[in-house]
């Protein structure tokens, strides 16, 4: 019996010996999450949510399911009309107060305006919900240029990783320390 084939034999009998002895340890520590899990929710009663990308599809859905639980809403899109519709719905499902402010979250500048007008209205900021994003629609097979795709891919992260920086940056201004 050479070498290769005792290490073989006694790694996988350490191997099957450690996954028996950690499997229900695991078992026992998803039962136990499971459990608790109800009692960890957050509470979002009183908290102030900004969703970008909320005048249509899923941020104004997710609009209303925030006012039903009571949460100050920040709304932010391009098409003010439509935001001041769906802020006027979050009022009827419960929503307390809700600021409008139309913009552009392709621009960092804007971006920059609207959370400091968020922060200077409700004077904190809890959620940020990144929800905004360009598209295009066309059928694969009329795709000339791919380099156009390839900017639909990447503009909404890197979007959304200059308003979440933002935030980010105000609330460690404003408290020294960023609240986890």
């Amino acid at each position: 019996m050479n070498i290769h084939k005792a290490l073989d034999l006694v790694l996988s009998l350490l191997t099957l010996i450690v996954v028996c002895q950690t499997f229900p340890l695991l078992l026992i520590f998803k039962f136990l999450r499971s459990i608790l899990r109800p009692f960890t929710i957050e509470e979002v009663k009183g908290k102030v949510v900004l969703i970008t990308g909320a005048s249509s599809g899923i941020g104004e859905h997710l609009a209303y399911e925030y006012a039903k639980e009571g949460a100050y809403l920040v709304l932010i899109a391009r098409r003010e009309d439509k935001l001041r519709v769906v802020a006027k719905k979050t009022g009827q499902f419960g929503c307390p107060d809700v600021l409008v402010v139309p913009a552009d979250v392709s621009k960092v500048d804007e971006c920059k305006r609207f959370i400091d007008e968020a922060v200077n209205h409700f004077g904190k900021l809890d959620h940020l919900v990144c929800n905004a994003g360009i598209w295009s629609f066309c059928a694969f097979e009329e795709v000339v240029d791919v380099t156009n795709l390839v900017q639909i891919m990447d503009k909404p992260l890197e979007v959304e990783i200059n308003y979440t920086a933002l935030v980010l940056n105000r609330r460690r201004a404003d408290s020294g320390s960023i609240p986890i």
